[in-house]
């Protein structure tokens, strides 16, 4: 296009052209870094309050990732042995979500020193002591816990779980009865009933229960005091939402 002249013959200058109005304002850049370095930081809080060390190595490298840090020798594609899909973070944040929930409810029941709650890798185990349930060398649930089960198994359900591993414990005390020859058939009948309950009294679908017994061969603590021995006569209640049982035994 030539140039523009004014009626003296002066060409006519042009005036600047005017700059595109921005898609968004010029603070955005920065709020958004602030707010993905604060959602990084609530994530490693979260982790570091739960201590998994799987979670917790992740959310330590989300957060490096953050400041644009990579570690010696490190490939920023992350190995298979440690990343996390997110169905597995999802699988992982409900179990603890279960436990919470789980130890108010048995606060609210004033049964903390009889019941407890432990997150393993493969789920939420809820840990009854043989005296809540049983009277001594028997495998009759008492009726008095009938309700605390109740409320235990409710809860339960609630997580919807794909599989409920029953377990029976026993001390190394030897039991010989008409009944019972050894700690195998104690605490397998223990495990037993604790199953029929759920499935009568709550209705739970007889395909996600397990009834074991492991006798006195798996104990939490020593057999070498009275007090050490009452911790390993135990029923345990192992909640988790895979489908598969070898994933609950490995």
């Amino acid at each position: 296009m030539g140039k523009k002249y004014d009626k003296n013959g002066n060409p006519i200058k042009e005036p600047p052209p005017v700059p595109d109005p921005p898609s968004a304002p010029f603070y955005m850049g920065t709020y958004g870094d602030m707010i993905t370095l604060l959602m990084c930081f609530f994530v490693l809080l979260f982790a570091i309050s739960y201590p998994d060390p799987v979670l917790l190595e992740n959310a330590t490298k989300s957060i490096k990732g953050a400041f644009g840090i990579l570690e010696a020798q490190e490939s920023p594609v992350k190995s298979k042995s440690i990343q996390m899909t997110d169905m597995e973070i999802s699988r992982r944040l409900n179990m603890y979500e279960s436990m919470i929930d789980m130890e108010s409810m048995i606060e609210e029941l004033d049964m903390v020193e009889k019941i407890t709650i432990e997150n393993t890798e493969t789920g939420v185990v809820i840990r009854f002591s043989d005296e809540v349930l049983f009277a001594k060398g028997s495998a009759r649930l008492r009726p008095e816990s009938f309700d605390v089960l109740t409320s235990v198994g409710i809860k339960i359900l609630e997580k919807k779980p794909k599989s409920i591993q029953v377990e029976g414990h026993t001390d190394s005390t030897p039991i010989r009865s008409r009944m019972f020859p050894s700690n195998w058939e104690l605490s397998s009948a223990r495990a037993t009933s604790v199953v029929k309950f759920f499935i009568s009294r709550i209705k739970m679908d007889p395909g996600l229960l397990q009834a074991t017994g492991h006798g006195e061969f798996k104990p939490i603590a020593p057999n070498n005091s009275p007090a050490n021995m009452s911790k390993n006569r135990r029923v345990e209640v192992i909640v988790t939402d895979r489908s598969s049982a070898t994933t609950i035994l490995k």
